[in-house]
Parts: C-alpha cells; sequence; structure tokens
C-alpha cells in the first residue's frame, strides 16, 4: 500500500543503503587506482563481474538519491533547497571533471556521477509528489534502454566526436533516470516507511558517512591517489 504521504523522518535503511553504496565505492576504486598504476591487470574493473558491481553501486545510490527528492519536496517544492544543492553538484561536477582533465586527460569525466545527479534532479523532482507516474516514468525508462530504443550516450551522439573514446566514469540518462524515480516511488510505500532497518543500533559512522556522502565521493580518490603515488615514489627509489 501506498502511504498518503512520503517519508517524515529519517529512514534508517536509506542511511544503511547510502553507506553500502559508499563502501562499495571505494573498494571498486581503489581496484581502479592499482590499475590505474599498473599492480593489477589491465581487465579490472572493466572485465567479467566488475560492470555489474558498479550497478550495484550506482543503483543504490540513486535509488538514495530519488528517495531524498522525495522525502524533501514531495510535500511541496523547497526552492530554496534546491537551488542550494544543485549549486553544490554543479560545483561538485565542474571539479570532478577539471580533476580528471588533470589526472586523466585521455579519458576525462564529462557526465559522471555527480553530473548525472544534477540532472536527474532537475528531471525528477516534478514528479517528487506523484510516486506512481514516478514509478510508471521509471519503468518506461528502464524498458526503452533495456529494449533498445534508446542509446545510453543520449543526448551526447552529435558531439560525440568532441568527447574521450573512453571516460573513467559515464552514467547516461538512460537507463539511471529510471532508478532514481523508482526511488520517488520508494519514499512513499509504507512497508518501506516502517524502515525495515530499525531493528539494528544506529551507528554513528553509518550515520556521519551518510550525511556526508558527497564531501565523502571527492575526497577518497585524491587521498587514495596521493597515497598510491607516494609508494609508487618510494617502491622505485
Amino acid at each position: 500500500m501506498m502511504s498518503a504521504k512520503p517519508a517524515s523522518k529519517r529512514i534508517y535503511t536509506v542511511d544503511l543503503m547510502r553507506f553500502f553504496a559508499i563502501v562499495l565505492m571505494v573498494v571498486f576504486h581503489f581496484i581502479y587506482d592499482l590499475k590505474f598504476f599498473g599492480w593489477v591487470p589491465s581487465t579490472i574493473p572493466d572485465g567479467h563481474g566488475w560492470r555489474e558491481f558498479r550497478y550495484v553501486i550506482l543503483t543504490l545510490f540513486f535509488l538514495c538519491v530519488g528517495f531524498s527528492l522525495a522525502a524533501v519536496h514531495g510535500s511541496g517544492f523547497k526552492q530554496k533547497h534546491f537551488i542550494k544543492r544543485f549549486i553544490q553538484l554543479l560545483l561538485a561536477s565542474a571539479a570532478v571533471t577539471i580533476s580528471s582533465l588533470i589526472m586523466a586527460p585521455n579519458n576525462w569525466i564529462f557526465f559522471g556521477v555527480l553530473h548525472f545527479i544534477a540532472i536527474a534532479s532537475v528531471i525528477c523532482v516534478p514528479l517528487a509528489r506523484f510516486p506512481y507516474a514516478a514509478l510508471f516514468a521509471g519503468v518506461i525508462i528502464i524498458a526503452a534502454f533495456n529494449l533498445g530504443w534508446v542509446s545510453s550516450i543520449w543526448p551526447f551522439q552529435p558531439i560525440r566526436h568532441l568527447l574521450p573514446g573512453y571516460t573513467n566514469d559515464y552514467v547516461g540518462l538512460f537507463p539511471w533516470t529510471g532508478v532514481v524515480f523508482i526511488g520517488i516511488w520508494l519514499c512513499y510505500q509504507q512497508w518501506f516507511l516502517n524502515d525495515p532497518a530499525h531493528r539494528f543500533a544506529r551507528s554513528k559512522i553509518v550515520l556521519f558517512a551518510s550525511k556526508h556522502s558527497l564531501i565523502i565521493y571527492l575526497i577518497h580518490q585524491p587521498i587514495m591517489f596521493a597515497i598510491f603515488g607516494l609508494i609508487g615514489v618510494f617502491w622505485q627509489a
């Protein structure tokens, strides 16, 4: 059954989902960094199973994005909150792009996770008050992609020749916007609002990581790169 209103209290299950996604993301990037420095085979993390591993991470993150959109804007659009968050995402996205241009100019990031979240938020927030419409839109988007009706690189086809042949992080509007829409729908489901994880003790580490996921996303890679770089220097010395 659908609740008449979106979540109005903090749902620990969402914190756990976001925390689990953060942990998996750090693991994934740790393996990627090992590949970047030439310490593991080149098939990692693009080989068999690794793409699916990344899909799990993205699914968890984007369900949480949709849930948060509905939790904040489901009872009415909060313009100031949305604009503030959108600007934060734009600045963070720019930082990611600039950093990637410096560290990997041949594979720079033009539309990664943060770029996607910024644009998907604009696309999805109009349905934050309409869970069934959001669910329908989500299913249609995912189905359209899986049936081959639309490309994952849309709308970049006209400028594809100007972009890197391989980018270190790309998240297509199809099918991933559909997952955000499903996250909106999830915010209205009574079984989920009952908080399946409510019996677990609330970990301060989980809550901290969940509340500061954007900062963690931005700083964990530079930190790991610096550590691996220093190890590489001392290893060769």
